[in-house]
Order: C-alpha cells, then structure tokens, then sequence
C-alpha cells in the first residue's frame, strides 16, 4: 500500500497460492470526529478462505474510547464480493490491549475470524484463526 494522501491509499495484493493479484484502495470519504463515525470506500481480495475474487465494501468506524473510556472501535460495513456475487454486512471491533497488542474479532459475512496482533516500530504480526480453528499469520512492513 502507498499513502498518496492522508485519505487515499492504494497498492496491489498477491496471494500466491492460487497466482492472483488485486488491487488495493482505501479511501476515507468522511474522517472521524468525536461523535460521527469515519466512512471509507475500498477494494480487496475477497474475503478471507476465497480461492479468487474480488471486494468492494464501505465501512463505518468509531474509536469509542474518547466516550466510554474503553479502548474499543467497532466497525460495521457493507461488502460485494465478486467470488459469491453476493453483498455481506462484515461487522467486528478492535480492542487494544496495551504493549502493542490488540484483538480484533471479525466476522467477514459468513464467518467469524478472531485475530490478534502485536505491532511495533513499523512492524506488525497479526495471527488469525480462519472460521475460529485454521490458523494463519500476516506480517507487515511500513516503509
């Protein structure tokens, strides 16, 4: 991903495990405030265990901490993924944890997929557990 703008991200994804490259968008239409959520529009592979396919979703995001205190941002969106030619409503949240970890419990419209991930520097490890029980691991670089 390369940020071109505080609000516009894009990049490519290659998953070699079935050869397929996608492109990658993030665009933040509407930033968060302390009592309206974020709203972003993007593109992605399809969700997570697809063996091709694309995603196009919007998502609503709020960091609730400044209001409850709690270190908690829940998300909610709709997605149309073109492997089921279906649209989803992926919904989740993201709980820090503190020392760099977080746990985010994600359900992509069909399944639930818990993660957790440890993050530092420019570096992050993130472990999920796809449909709670197959394990996988993403590495991230910033640069």
């Amino acid at each position: 991903m390369y940020r071109l703008s505080q609000d516009l991200q894009v990049g490519v994804e290659y998953n070699p495990l079935v050869g397929e490259v996608n492109p990658l968008a993030n665009y933040r239409a509407v930033r968060e405030t302390r009592y309206r959520p974020a709203v972003v529009f993007g593109t992605s592979s399809d969700r997570i265990g697809t063996p091709y396919g694309t995603a196009y979703y919007v998502t609503l995001s709020k960091d609730l901490e400044p209001l409850t205190g709690i270190p908690v941002s829940p998300y909610v969106g709709l997605l149309w993924g073109s492997f089921d030619d279906e649209l989803v409503v992926p919904f989740g949240a993201s709980f820090r944890l503190g020392g760099g970890w977080t746990f985010t419990p994600t359900y992509d419209g069909h399944a639930f997929h818990p993660m957790l991930g440890y993050a530092w520097d420019r570096y992050s490890v993130t472990g999920i557990l796809h449909r709670g029980r197959d394990p996988g691991i993403s590495v991230s670089v910033g640069f």
